[in-house]
């Protein structure tokens, strides 16, 4: 009874008829489950002008999470990139330039003119498409690669001249996503010289995010490292599995499914707690009963079914990501899943897999640098996982049930 009055009254914000099971895609704050202190932790740093690294996993929502404070934040100055997608640090300081002209007011010429104000130092040149309302930004032209950590301090700099520039009512935040890219292009030199601009900025807030989570510790955590207590490190850690279920369970039963008891709990299974699977499978859960006129109840054996039909859809990304790996690494990834992640670098895991521990252990970082393993640090110790669980059922549906 609850529940039917939570719908009429708006509470729960969907349509029973259309799926409410959303991934791939930023989501908003009303679409968030148990966020509510990380989306906290980003609006806080950037009305106080702190320094906050948000550090977890690929597929945990770090990008929807940063999305959702920026909405909420929607009268301050935000500028929000993904590092990743900057071949090089030239790029991503254009695109900090870019950033800071499409969010000033007062029109296009006004808003050049405080661009080329504020960073100077960089000769932006700009160009404004009047079809696709965007901005176009070049600077240094003819700059070394060696000067381009200069490009990107001067390009903070700059931020920090616009945000000195804005009513001390108004928030101004920069937020980079995906931060281990920047490190990755101008190594560890350049966490440096970004230290030395940012701790003296006073009224931006940063935002540094990203998933390569042994890489942002280590930067973070180390005290030899710059950024070495600059700023507040928040892990993101998997959805609460009880916030989870609940979220789960009541959306199923708003469509008019009945729900078995372990269902749910098969869901998270499968999916290990990652947000992103659990939404896919939860998803095709959903199509599948609302197109099956056999069935409207969610087993766990319905569960089961639906994870093989999605693994079997992805088998050409599978199998492309399969056959780039090398043999000894496609037999370390057949350990990972026959030891569960740890002991990994034991003799006798090293044997079996046929090489010595330090091949095993050299081809674990390799797997980790790309993004399909990724290793976690709990009170028992260290464990390695799969960014993508289901890569990990598509190797036991297509590989080790064939004996390969």
């Amino acid at each position: 009874m609850l529940l039917v009055g939570m719908i009429l009254f708006g509470m729960i914000p969907y349509s029973v008829t259309k799926n409410p099971f959303e991934f791939g895609r930023e989501l908003g704050a009303e679409e968030l489950v148990d966020r509510e202190s990380e989306l906290a932790a980003v609006e806080k740093t950037i009305r106080n002008a702190g320094k906050l690294f948000l550090v977890g996993p690929r597929r945990y929502g770090k990008t929807s999470i940063l999305k959702a404070a920026s909405e909420r934040l929607r009268a301050s100055l935000v500028v929000r990139l993904d590092a990743e997608s900057c071949p090089t640090l030239e790029v991503l300081a254009a695109e900090i330039v870019a950033g800071s002209a499409r969010s000033l007011k007062g029109g296009v010429k006004r808003a050049g003119e405080q661009v080329r104000r504020f960073f100077r130092s960089l000769r932006p040149e700009l160009d404004y498409s009047v079809s696709e309302q965007s901005w176009t930004v070049k600077v240094g032209a003819g700059s070394a690669p060696e000067d381009h950590a200069i490009l990107l301090v001067d390009a903070l700099n700059g931020f920090e001249d616009l945000a000195q520039s804005q009513p001390a009512s108004r928030p101004v935040g920069l937020v980079i996503d995906e931060f281990q890219h920047v490190i990755e292009l101008g190594g560890q030199a350049v966490e440096g010289q970004i230290r030395a601009a940012i701790q003296r900025h006073r009224r931006t807030g940063y935002v540094f995010a990203g998933s390569k989570t042994r890489l942002l510790t280590a930067m973070t955590m180390d005290a030899a490292r710059p950024f070495y207590r600059l700023g507040t490190v928040h892990f993101l850690g998997p959805v609460p599995r009880t916030d989870f279920e609940k979220f789960l369970q009541e959306r199923f039963i708003a469509g008019s499914f009945s729900v078995e008891r372990d269902a749910i709990s098969r869901i998270l299974d499968l999916a290990e707690d990652v947000p992103y699977n659990v939404q896919m499978l939860a998803s095709g859960c959903w199509e599948r009963l609302r197109d099956d006129n056999s069935s409207s109840a969610l087993t766990s054996a319905f569960v089961e079914q639906t994870l093989v039909r999605l693994v079997r859809q992805n088998d050409p990304f599978f199998v492309q990501l399969w056959t780039t790996l090398t043999s000894i690494q496609q037999r370390t990834l057949l350990a990972v899943i026959e030891q569960q992640g740890v002991n990994l670098q034991s003799t006798r895991t090293a044997q079996s897999i046929g090489k010595g521990p330090a091949t095993v252990r050299k081809s674990l970082q390799s797997m980790i640098e790309r993004s399909v393993l990724r290793e976690e640090q709990d009170v028992n110790g260290s464990r390695v996982r799969f960014e993508d669980p289901f890569f990990s059922h598509w190797i036991g549906l297509t590989v080790m049930h064939k004996g390969g």
